[in-house]
């Protein structure tokens, strides 16, 4: 049987289709079940029937399964979700749906929601976007006042989010948002010299203020990087634009911190908190 399925990319675009089995697969005229006009419109969309008996049965599970899945998105958060793909549940895959939020867009996959199935009924990864959103704001900020530069673009890309914007006092996140950034600084405000530093500096924020994540910061070089979004700038990792990253990451406890660079050559270290952030004093 032929599956269709939903791709997603490894950062932030969701498309594709739901499986619906053979297209060319014979019809039965003993089913009677009837389809709503959203479950029609996706139907057409993939240009398949529209008739719940012109459908096979496993196209009829599919698009029965698809709208139970997007109406506990809608029920669940009061708002409207849009039907961006399904994975037919199999041996070594979970049954999930991706969607995203009307109101915010798509936004080449950054707002990408992911409900699975689950023996109980449905779980997701819908996170509170103005949480994300202030992190960034204020990481920006910090970058900012510290370079006291524009040159630099943050992408945020969110892995757990278990706050709720209204939940976070004083900026202390409470380890409770744990994000992948995509820090690019222009080689004009920072070397690969002085980016362990920047980074010693940067984790001391991020840990005052119990922001959880991983953290890679790349110095780029020939290339306009004010003009980067979330759909292109992975670009800027092909070695004629980039020098080189530092990566970091607290551990679970919160006591150690990994961090991997390249620069002339691969190195991979392990610090304790207070090794680390006592690196320049």
């Amino acid at each position: 049987m032929k599956k269709i399925i939903a791709i997603i990319t490894t950062v932030f675009l969701a498309t594709g289709v739901f499986s619906c089995g053979n297209k060319s697969a014979p019809t039965t005229s003993t089913k009677t079940e009837l389809l709503n006009d959203w479950q029609k419109e996706v139907l057409a969309a993939e240009g398949l029937p529209t008739e719940a008996d012109k459908l096979t049965d496993s196209q009829l599970k599919s698009i029965q399964r698809i709208y139970e899945m997007i109406t506990y998105l809608n029920e669940k958060y009061s708002e409207e979700f849009i039907y961006a793909g399904y994975l037919e549940p199999a041996s070594n895959q979970t049954e999930t749906l991706y969607a995203y939020p009307r109101l915010l867009g798509a936004d080449y996959g950054r707002n990408t929601v992911t409900v699975k199935a689950t023996k109980d009924g449905f779980t997701d990864d819908y996170h509170d976007n103005s949480v994300v959103d202030y992190y960034n704001e204020i990481v920006t900020d910090f970058i900012h006042d510290y370079f006291n530069s524009d040159d630099f673009v943050v992408f945020t890309d969110v892995n757990a989010c278990d706050i709720k914007k209204s939940e976070v006092v004083d900026c202390d996140f409470q380890w409770k948002l744990g994000v992948h950034d995509a820090i690019l600084l222009s080689e004009e405000i920072c070397s690969q010299e002085n980016i362990e530093k920047f980074a010693v500096e940067f984790a001391k924020y991020l840990y005052e203020h119990r922001m959880d994540g991983r953290h890679r910061i790349d110095i780029i070089k020939s290339i306009d990087i004010s003009g980067l979004t979330y759909n292109n700038f992975t670009n800027c990792y092909e070695d004629k634009y980039d020098i080189g990253f530092y990566d970091f990451s607290f551990n679970s406890d919160k006591n150690k911190l990994y961090v991997d660079s390249h620069f002339d050559k691969w190195e991979q270290n392990e610090y304790t908190i207070e090794e680390f952030f006592s690196k320049y004093n």
